[in-house]
């Protein structure tokens, strides 16, 4: 209790003394720091881009032999006999064509996420599963057989998710853009009226 005939307080009450770290650091206990800014900086921080992943960098040379090789071997094959160099190489240019799509899907909104600061090398792996995740969904919107089926709407949800998990997506309200401070001058003080 610590009022007037108790005794006095308790042994050990009270706020804890801080160390001489902790004092350098934040000051003492009744005025707390504040962080300021430099003069010359500014409040925006720059946007950093880099280039898509190597897994998702394919060339053109190398898919169009492959298809020229699997339109040869179709061309000579008879429709009895299946040969597997053509299943083999159907999956390679089915695969090449998916990176090809999920690098234009890259292209196409990787600098939204650059512009909002999402985007990273630390998040690069999250974003390339978003473009491929895009492709899928494309492609199941685009077969009519699974449209309205349960894969799309799954598949719609995670890019849904994905999306505003790099604040690609819209929130139903204008997103915060960062606006640089005017820099004042040294006689505004003087040539401006006092209000």
């Amino acid at each position: 209790m610590g009022g007037r005939g108790s005794g006095g307080s308790r042994i050990g009450a009270g706020r804890k003394k801080q160390s001489e770290l902790e004092r350098a650091i934040g000051g003492d206990a009744g005025k707390r720091g504040v962080v300021l800014q430099h003069p010359n900086s500014t409040a925006i921080a720059p946007v950093v881009t880099f280039k898509p992943p190597a897994e998702l960098q394919g060339t053109p040379k190398v898919l169009a032999k492959l298809v020229a090789d699997l339109a040869f071997l179709k061309a000579g094959a008879r429709p009895d006999d299946p040969n597997p160099q053509i299943a083999e190489l159907q999956a390679r240019v089915d695969d090449l064509q998916a990176q090809a799509s999920a690098l234009a899907i890259w292209h196409e909104l990787a600098p939204h996420a650059f512009a909002a600061r999402t985007l990273t090398p630390a998040t690069t792996a999250a974003f390339v599963m978003l473009c491929r995740g895009v492709v899928t969904e494309r492609s199941l919107s685009a077969s009519r057989a699974s449209a309205a089926g349960p894969d799309h709407r799954g598949m719609m949800h995670r890019v849904a998710t994905w999306m505003k998990d790099f604040c690609i997506s819209p929130f139903g309200k204008p997103m915060y853009a960062p606006q640089a401070e005017p820099k004042a001058s040294p006689l505004d003080r003087f040539t401006k009226a006092r209000a």
